[in-house]
Order: C-alpha cells, then structure tokens, then sequence
C-alpha cells in the first residue's frame, strides 16, 4: 500500500513540475513574442529546442549555417532549451549590438561556463564593474608595454623553434602538445611575471590544472543548457579550482610582503611588464580587492593561453594543408632573415605581409573564440521595426560570419589568402 502511495506522490510531482515548466516556458514565449513573430525562427523540440546540437559542434556548427541558407536571412532567432537567441551575421547589426551602451552587458548563457571562481573577471561582471577593471589593466595591452614584451616572445619562439627542430625526420607528429606547453610558460610570464622552467614539476601541475579547467568548461556549456551545469562540479574540478586559487593568492601575499623569491617560480626582475603588477597597483589604489586581482590575473590567462594555442596550431596545420602557400611563406621570411633567425622585432613583422595575410584567412575560417553575445539592458530597437525586450541576447557567430559569401566572395569557405 505504502508502495503504491509512494509512486502515486511521484507521478503527482511529475505532473505538476510538467506543468509548472510548461507555464515557464508559455511565459517565455508570450515575452519574446515580438521577436520570435518578426524574425525567421528555429524551433526544435519541446523544452530542448537545438539544444541537443551541442553535443556535435560540428553539427552546430552546420544548423546554423543551413538555417541563415534556408531562412534567407542574415538576421534570425533560434530556441535552445527553453531560450530564444537571436543570431545575426549582419555587418550593420553587428555593429551597433557590439558598440552601442544598449548592449554593454555580456549574453549570460553564453559566458556561464566562465563564472567558476577563476576566471569570472571583466568576461562575467556587470557592466558597472568590467569598465573600472578594464580601465585598470588596459595599459597591459598598451603598444608599449607589448614592445616591452618581445624579448619574453622571442625567448619563447626561440623554445617552440628548437622543440620542433627536433621533431624533424621522425615522422608524423603532434606538434599541439609542444606549442602548448610553451605558450603557457609564455601566458604565465607575461600575466603573472612567473618564470617556470618547462619540465618541472610546477609546470607539469600548472599544465594539467589549465588544461582541465578549459575541459571543464567545455562540457560546461553543454550541460548548462540543460541547467545540470551542477553535475560537472566535480571534487577533482573543485581541487583544481584551489589549486589555481592559491598560486595567485600566494604570489600576492608574497608581493605585498615585499618578498618575490622563491625556490621553484623565479619572477621578472628588471620591469614591471606583467598583468600581475598593474593588477597590483590597482590593488594599493583600491581599485582592487584581492579577490579581483585574482580573478582578473586567470582571466587574462585564459584569454591568451587557450586562444594563442589555438591560434598557433590553426595557422601551422593550415599552412601544412597547403604546401604551395607555405612554401611563398618560407621563401617571404628567408628574404627578412637570410642568415637564419636569433630574434624578431618589431619592425620586421612589417616586411611579412604575406605571412600576414595567411595567418589573418587562417584566423578568419578557424577563430579561436567561434561566437560572442551580449544582452540588451532595456527594451531597445535592434534593427528597423524589430524590437527587443530587456534581457534579449544578440549572439554573433563568428566562424559561420567568416564564411558569409556575401561578405568574403564565392570562395568563403576555402583558405585564400591572396
């Protein structure tokens, strides 16, 4: 009897969160009526819409660019789980949602799988926060603090050179591996001012504990939109997460000391170049709190770690499927360097413009970040007689704008960089 009491109470349950969700979503769709009504829309299935599309992003990634072919449409919206994004591939479009104020907060679905305690910096504040903190570490990206940098750059070209030199003859490699073991020497110098000897234990940690949060991440967004992002927050993630934590927090604590030595991480120490410094002095100034140098510092990490490995092994493996082009680039960087290279500067990245304009098509038909969002503030006029309700998200794809033909020519999807 107990039983069947029991099953009863589960079945009710059932039925009434059934319906309490169906009322959510009934709710959702009567609010973005406007859009959904005025914009080619793709549905999908009950409470799923495209979401399921998530699990092969290569089959995302060809949904959407059926639904622009088939709707005839540069402008469209889509439902993913109980959702509706907009989706626009539309230069002008672009524009304003990515330069007017109406648009200043970031999509939230779209940079959810930031908010881990590491890197929910300037990608996940509100807009009030992210300009003050932007404000603040902008003078790192200054054209003279990059000039600054080159010696560190071509320190560490200088490593990935000589790693893949001796890979030469041995056949089919995978070169990913080297590439990222050294732009993460690289990132953790330039953010941090932490010089770690490649091959140390604290490398192959530091290695391993950014490598699984980007993994992380990923299937992150998957789960999200479902909203079982909960289930990834595993007790290995979670170690993870603190062991990063307390990397950042013991370097400030040891900068705040005035003690910057230590026996197994040596630090810059003729300039003060570093992301890590300027969070710093925002810091003293209270600008800062600690907890935003932290988070700031992995942020920027994260932005450059993941996005120059990629970026690195898209234009190498491109140029790789392509002998002919790659040989033009050989040929274009022994006329800058006829007796080998020791170092780049700056100038003579002047006098590679076709290397240039092969990594720019290489970049363009493979960006490391696919897709950017951002959110309306308040009901606002998106384009001509369409108009958006507050908490709209506007999502950009970038890989399929780069593949428009409309935009790049009848040859779009092919690697050209004449």
């Amino acid at each position: 009897m107990s039983a069947l009491i029991s099953i009863e109470t589960l079945i009710i349950t059932a039925v009434l969160l059934l319906l309490y969700a169906s009322w959510r979503l009934r709710q959702k769709q009567k609010y973005y009526s406007n859009v959904t009504s005025n914009l080619p829309t793709i549905g999908g299935l009950p409470f799923i819409g495209q979401s399921y599309h998530l699990f092969n992003v290569e089959t995302l990634l060809d949904k959407l660019n059926a639904g622009f072919e088939s709707m005839k449409t540069s402008t469209g919206c889509m439902w993913m789980a109980t959702t509706p994004y907009v989706l626009t591939v539309d230069p002008e479009v672009i524009k304003y949602v990515t330069t007017s104020p109406d648009f200043l907060s970031k999509a939230r679905d779209l940079y959810t799988h930031f908010d881990n305690g590491v890197l929910n910096g300037i990608i996940m504040s509100p807009v009030n926060k992210w300009k003050t903190n932007r404000k603040a570490i902008s003078p790192f990206l200054a054209h003279t603090n990059i000039l600054g940098l080159f010696s560190s750059f071509n320190e560490n070209a200088v490593n990935v050179k000589n790693k893949l030199e001796r890979l030469a003859g041995l056949g089919e490699q995978d070169i990913y591996t080297s590439i990222n073991e050294c732009v993460l020497q690289l990132s953790l110098l330039t953010i941090m001012g932490i010089k770690i000897e490649e091959g140390s234990v604290k490398h192959q940690e530091l290695l391993t504990a950014f490598t699984d949060i980007i993994g992380h991440m990923s299937k992150n967004i998957v789960l999200n939109s479902f909203g079982l992002g909960f289930l990834s927050n595993t007790p290995h993630y979670k170690r993870t997460v603190k062991y990063l934590q307390a990397l950042v927090r013991t370097r400030i604590k040891e900068n705040l000391a005035g003690n910057v030595e230590s026996e197994a991480i040596n630090y810059f120490e003729e300039n003060r170049h570093s992301m890590f410094h300027l969070a710093l002095k925002a810091l003293r100034k209270k600008i800062f709190s600690k907890k935003d140098v932290e988070i700031e510092c992995f942020t920027m990490i994260a932005a450059s770690y993941e996005t120059s490995v990629s970026a690195a092994y898209t234009c190498l493996m491109t140029l790789a499927m392509h002998p002919e082009i790659q040989e033009r680039v050989f040929q274009e960087i022994c006329a800058v360097f006829p007796n080998d290279i020791t170092t780049v500067e700056y100038d003579d990245l002047k006098n590679l413009p076709y290397f240039d304009m092969c990594i720019a098509d290489a970049l363009r038909l493979a960006p490391p970040i696919p897709y950017i969002g951002r959110e309306a503030i308040h009901d606002t006029e998106l384009c001509p007689g369409l108009k958006v309700p507050k908490n709209m998200q506007v999502v950009i794809p970038i890989y399929e704008l780069h593949r428009r033909k409309e935009i790049w020519g009848p040859d779009a999807h092919h690697f050209n960089p004449d």
